[in-house]
């Protein structure tokens, strides 16, 4: 005897959808300007994110997307002003597991916030030099973060008509003393299709 529809219906709606994944890359151009030199710095951010839960907000709801098996490739060097290169470096490093980010949903549109974690800074001079500070790069205007942060995005980004990608970019500058820092961000990134 065939179940009735009704309890076909309850059994498919009980079942949890699949956490959907997202892929691509964020992009960090940055230069550093001192009295005796320049450090340019070129970070590729190769980001691989899943939904990761969701949670109610006011007006809608908010999905954690968590960072999984991400990886950071770096290029930089330091410059002597109207001199010699005095070093170079690469680096590639495994970022760690963690929720780097949000979507929300709220009153039909849905935005986002990332807080890409050792996106400037992570390498210095010498191949695979890795430095333990974690200099953050926020991308979509959002909830303030409990760490450094390099530079923000101060823009409300939204998912695009089909809710599938995050593109954009931007460029900021700010001073510590006498060290001028100078930061250009893209990225894109798309919602994978479903299995």
């Amino acid at each position: 005897m065939w179940p009735s529809a009704r309890f076909l219906l309850f059994v498919l709606t009980a079942i949890p959808e699949p956490a959907r994944s997202w892929r691509g890359v964020v992009t960090v151009d940055g230069m550093i300007h001192e009295p005796s030199g320049y450090h340019p710095y070129a970070a590729t951010l190769t980001l691989r994110l899943r939904e990761a839960g969701r949670s109610a907000v006011a007006g809608g709801y908010r999905v954690a997307l968590l960072s999984e098996g991400s990886t950071n490739d770096v290029r930089t060097s330091v410059h002597q002003t109207d001199g010699p290169m005095l070093c170079a470096g690469t680096g590639t490093e495994t970022l760690p597991t963690a929720v780097i980010g949000y979507l929300e949903r709220r009153a039909g549109r849905t935005t986002y916030h990332l807080a890409v974690p050792r996106a400037f800074g992570a390498f210095t001079c010498g191949r695979n030099h890795a430095i333990a500070r974690d200099r953050v790069i926020t991308i979509g205007d959002g909830d303030p973060e409990p760490v450094d942060i390099e530079t923000s995005d101060t823009v409300v980004r939204t998912l695009d008509e089909g809710r599938s990608a995050m593109k954009g970019s931007f460029e900021s500058s700010r001073s510590r003393g006498a060290v001028r820092y100078e930061y250009k961000v893209g990225w894109s990134i798309v919602r994978e299709p479903r299995p």
